[in-house]
């Protein structure tokens, strides 16, 4: 929420002052959205931990949708094409738990990620309106980080552990979308798909030790692949030179 609030604060911030802005060459573009990630090998991880769990544990939270943030620094090669460089981060979890009157059992997963990428675009203009249309395209390295956190209770004995693995993938990302300016300010509104592929997920350090998803021995990958919109604002800090 305090990334959110961040966002919202720059954004005001920049709306309120943009009449004074001329279109840039160079912006940076802060951006926030919100992101559906697949997740099976996840999922079926966390099925695997009810299975080997003594008792009836069911999975009570499973990777919902989150929020994701991000900066770019976009430079534009035309009036209608840009292209640049940007960092995300974002993350989702997932829960597997039971409880009663004799102890609890609670296995937490948390799956982060930072990325960073190029990007290419294009914006069309609807006539002599402020807005358009906008076409893009994003190529991104992802980080992975998972953080594994396993908590037990007997009656009145309680044992905690943590771990944390690693995984290294990539991604692309088609999205559409529209354009509105506010003032001179650029504001883009895009929706798109990342599909995604990662390595599994390993022991920071030893990356020959490989986390295992189900009793196969089939190895335990993030899935961000999904759905995402976003809201991005271009901020100018070099502008096109006066004719």
């Amino acid at each position: 929420m305090r990334h959110m609030k961040l966002i919202i604060s720059i954004s005001i911030f920049l709306l309120l002052s943009g009449s004074a802005m001329a279109q840039a060459k160079l912006s940076l573009e802060p951006r926030a959205g919100y992101g559906t990630f697949r997740m099976e090998a996840m999922k079926e991880y966390q099925q695997t931990l009810s299975y080997a769990s003594d008792v009836n544990a069911q999975a009570v939270n499973s990777f919902n949708p989150h929020y994701h943030f991000g900066l770019g620094v976009v430079y534009a090669l035309s009036e209608r094409i840009h292209t640049g460089v940007f960092g995300e981060l974002g993350e989702t979890g997932g829960r597997v738990h039971y409880e009663d009157y004799s102890g609890e059992l609670r296995h937490d997963l948390r799956v982060k990620y930072k990325s960073v990428g190029i990007l290419v675009s294009s914006q069309f203009p609807i006539g002599a309106t402020r807005f358009g249309f906008v076409t893009g395209l994003e190529a991104s390295v992802i980080l992975s980080k998972l953080h594994a956190e396993e908590y037990t209770r007997l009656y009145e004995r309680t044992d905690e552990n943590e771990k944390q693995y690693n995984a290294t993938g990539f991604g692309i990302k088609p999205y559409a979308g529209l354009l509105c300016r506010i003032g001179n300010i650029p504001v883009q509104l895009t929706t798109g798909y990342m599909a995604s592929a990662s390595g599994p997920f390993h022991t920071s350090g030893n990356p020959n030790f490989k986390l295992d998803r189900n009793s196969k021995n089939d190895k335990l990958e993030p899935g961000w692949s999904g759905l995402r919109l976003n809201l991005s604002i271009s901020v100018p800090i070099i502008k096109y030179k006066k004719q």
